[in-house]
């Protein structure tokens, strides 16, 4: 229905460079993987369409050739093949700009800093190591949790050695390196270790899904607690007039469907709100590289279109975004996010960190 709304408001005032669009939906079962195979056949040989918003399988597009969009669910991304672009950037290009930022803030100020990581993110740790070396920051101990996913007594086990280790060289912030966060907080709360050092965790989605419950992690364990993320908080992203003019036309379009209000919405709420909010901003991303492209449309000059956006404003972002040579991704805001001991809640600031 959103897709379908903000389409059809496109195509009435105009199209995009006089062109209509033409949407083709085609429903998948994400479970089974037969199904996203055959409907990536479906548009891609068949409809031959130009670009697919957020597919389940973005790898099967991308080497046919179609870009995407947005198409980060639960796929392979090939940077050799048409380019997907997506708002969030990979962990590889933003890491440098949060540690950047945390050290402008004074986090590592006179610290003796600890960098940790899970068997899984050992190629994210030297880019973290490498970030924190270019500020300045000096790392006295590192460390691989080498622990086997959801092997929770095995991951205690190795988070009292390495707690051990950091506590010993008087680490005081502890860089959780990617899925690292959770794990380490958790050992340290299993073995009620007297050792609590500040968490700066670089991936704010894995951390956000381990502490935003409240009551769920001791806060002693949380306090000072930060990380950062290229995307506004909640109440930033929905209060944006852009987005909320996209509700508007969905409601007006749909009367009967529901979009509920995320700020304030409790935790078991529906999240109507979500299909609005992400496809207003998969709507904006192919409209302002459609209307680049010029009047010539085709996957060429939409990827070269797309590569060479700057300072385009997209829905919900709070700031203008820009993509770059073989940059198919947004690089720019970081909005820090700390944790508050006394909610014991994750708060997003309103504004960027960077500008």
């Amino acid at each position: 229905d959103a897709y379908n709304a903000l389409i059809a408001n496109v195509n009435a005032q105009g199209g995009i460079n006089g062109r209509k669009i033409v949407p083709y939906l085609v429903p998948v079962n994400p479970l089974l993987s037969t199904a996203a195979s055959s409907a990536c056949t479906q548009l891609t040989q068949d409809d031959k369409v130009l670009v697919s918003f957020a597919p389940v399988v973005p790898l099967c597009y991308q080497l046919a050739g179609v870009p995407t969009i947005s198409g980060t669910m639960g796929g392979t991304l090939s940077p050799k093949a048409a380019p997907n672009f997506d708002l969030t950037p990979p962990a590889a290009a933003f890491d440098p700009l949060q540690i950047a930022v945390f050290t402008k803030q004074g986090i590592f100020k006179g610290k003796k800093v600890g960098v940790v990581s899970a068997s899984a993110d050992k190629t994210e740790l030297p880019i973290v190591l490498a970030a924190l070396q270019k500020q300045h920051v000096k790392v006295v101990q590192n460390a691989v949790n080498s622990a086997p996913t959801n092997d929770q007594v095995a991951n205690d086990q190795q988070v009292q050695i390495i707690a051990q280790r950091f506590k010993n060289s008087g680490v005081n912030v502890v860089v959780a390196v990617g899925s690292s966060a959770p794990g380490f907080v958790d050992g340290l709360e299993d073995i009620q270790s007297t050792y609590a050092p500040r968490i700066v965790a670089t991936n704010y989605a894995d951390f956000a899904g381990s502490v935003s419950t409240k009551g769920r992690d001791n806060p002693t364990y949380l306090k000072g607690s930060v990380t950062a993320t290229p995307i506004p908080s909640q109440q930033v992203f929905w209060n944006d007039p852009a987005i909320q003019k996209c509700v508007r036309i969905i409601k007006k379009a749909y009367p009967s469907t529901l979009i509920g209000d995320p700020i304030g919405a409790s935790a078991t709420a529906p999240t109507t709100w979500v299909a609005a909010e992400n496809t207003c901003q998969n709507v904006a991303i192919f409209t302002a590289i459609a209307k680049a492209a010029g009047r010539t449309l085709n996957t060429k000059t939409f990827a070269k279109a797309g590569y060479g956006l700057r300072n385009v404003s997209i829905p919900g972002m709070g700031v203008p975004i820009s993509f770059g040579p073989d940059r198919p991704y947004a690089l720019g805001p970081v909005y820090v996010v700390t944790y508050n001991t006394k909610s014991q809640t994750l708060n997003t600031s309103d504004k960027s960190a960077n500008g």
